[in-house]
């Protein structure tokens, strides 16, 4: 039986329907439960904050908190991975502290989530789920069901977060969704063919009738789901494009293509059975990425224009040098090499490290991180002047700078990332080069990480306060940084 308002779609989409049935109990389940937590309560672990800032826990004990986003209202969405999507916020009675407030109850939703006015955006590990919000309510409608927008996505690998990233064009309205699909093993070879769905972002028109869709009593039914498919491929060879945003300092694009440009945050793959490369070295190599990805948007531009093919950034037969002098003696053909080489893993004795170092092979990052740093967001700061005048808010000398939250190394010694980073010229010359970024927050004591340490995923700054809130998975935590 369809949920109320629902029309069933054509036998041709029997199974996307079917599977967003199961996938979207959570429809039925949502609630306005809540709890609530003062504020005080201490980090799990301890954390070294950068000298003009202060960091808070806001809210403890959460289920996997990954993908965060704010509503309209200024409510914090948390996808909290096994359990579904919550709203946080802040409250003075009956002590100040913030109050959670279940809004969908779905153990199926994985980390990406959007928020578009009454649209509200989340990833499973197949599908990517359209809800409709009222952020004055914190709650989903009971009369508009949810339903998928794109179904087919691979949902067999090993990683299947799904980051999601709306498209707007510069009145501000979304105009497509942005989807990214990891490997399906390590070092996954299919990943070569960006047909494969494997290790890259995909882009997806919205029509009208998900943009608004009608009313339930209307008699006309949703858009069926587009398909995975048929999505437009931007980027490939991306091992696990964990996060990505559009850099605010670049202007609206005035070409014929609309060509649109954005940054991705990677983690590289594990490379300890690589033929030829010692453990020592692959402690110290290879280095996570930030990518510079161009696309067309316009493509039904002049037919003299050719629309050009996606780029591949290399995975999984290049990668990037953090370390060259990691282990001399091991792995000596790398000492004096520079922090960005690009090497080839030799799984294909005719992609060598000549083959990666020709760009029109594989695209060299802008930006390279310490290796198994594991960065899985970025964000960057881009607020209101006046806001950024305010005690607590970040300083408008941070406008337009990335920041990049790391999940910390799962087999380094010793351990590294466990933290959120500043980026202060991401675009500047040579900084693939240099370190290039500096830490805002950091467990203090890694050598216990990860045990009960932050391991930061989801990042989001208060359009209303310029504060930076993070999400920290491992350790079911919610924080806040701000100016002390």
């Amino acid at each position: 039986m369809p949920f109320p308002g629902f029309l069933a779609p054509s036998s041709r989409n029997q199974m996307a329907y079917l599977r967003l049935l199961a996938i979207s109990f959570g429809f039925l389940a949502a609630t306005a439960k809540s709890t609530f937590q003062p504020l005080g309560v201490a980090f799990k672990s301890p954390v070294t904050v950068a000298p003009g800032f202060s960091a808070s826990v806001l809210f403890s004990n959460l289920t996997t908190p990954r993908g965060i986003a704010f509503d309209a209202s200024h409510n914090l969405l948390v996808v909290e991975r096994g359990f579904g999507v919550t709203a946080f916020n802040p409250v003075s009675s009956p002590t100040p502290g913030w109050l959670r407030t279940v809004v969908i109850e779905n153990a199926a939703f994985t980390q990406g989530i959007q928020v578009d006015g009454s649209n509200l955006y989340v990833s499973t590990a197949g599908d990517a789920l359209l809800y409709r919000y009222d952020a004055t309510s914190k709650s989903i409608s009971t009369l508009v069901p949810p339903r998928s927008v794109v179904t087919g996505i691979p949902a067999d690998g090993e990683l299947t977060t799904h980051t999601l990233q709306l498209e707007k064009d510069p009145t501000g309205r979304s105009v497509a969704l942005l989807i990214a699909s990891g490997p399906k093993t390590n070092i996954d070879v299919t990943a070569r063919d960006p047909a494969s769905g494997r290790s890259q972002i995909r882009r997806f028109v919205l029509p009208a009738g998900v943009l608004d869709p009608p009313p339930p009593t209307s008699g006309i039914a949703f858009p069926p789901p587009l398909n995975w498919a048929d999505g437009q491929v931007i980027a490939f060879g991306i091992r696990n494009p964990a996060g990505f945003a559009f850099p605010p300092s670049i202007p609206p694009p005035t070409d014929p293509l609309q060509t649109r440009t954005l940054v991705v945050v990677e983690n590289g793959a594990s490379i300890d059975n690589t033929t030829g490369l010692t453990k020592t070295f692959v402690n110290d190599n290879p280095a996570d990425e930030a990518e510079l990805v161009t696309y067309p948007t316009n493509l039904n531009g002049p037919l003299e224009l050719p629309i050009p093919a996606p780029k591949s950034y290399g995975f999984p037969d290049c990668t990037t040098l953090w370390n060259g002098a990691a282990d001399p003696v091991g792995d000596p053909q790398f000492v004096g090499k520079p922090r960005g080489f690009q090497f080839s893993l030799q799984l294909d004795p005719t992609r060598n490290d000549a083959w990666c170092q020709n760009k029109l092979n594989n695209q060299p990052p802008i930006l390279s991180f310490q290796a198994h740093s594991v960065p899985l967001d970025i964000k960057f700061f881009n607020p209101s002047p006046i806001i950024t005048s305010s005690a607590k808010a970040f300083p408008a000398s941070f406008i337009n700078q990335p920041f990049v939250s790391f999940h910390g190394s799962f087999d380094r010694t010793p351990p590294t990332g466990y933290g959120v980073v500043r980026v202060p010229s991401l675009f500047g010359p040579g900084v693939s080069t240099a370190l290039g970024y500096t830490f805002l927050i950091q467990a203090t004591n890694l050598s216990t990480c990860p045990g009960t340490c932050i391991r930061p995923v989801g990042l989001a700054f208060g359009e209303h306060d310029a504060r930076l809130y993070v999400s920290s998975d491992s350790s079911g935590e919610l924080f806040v940084i701000e100016r002390a």
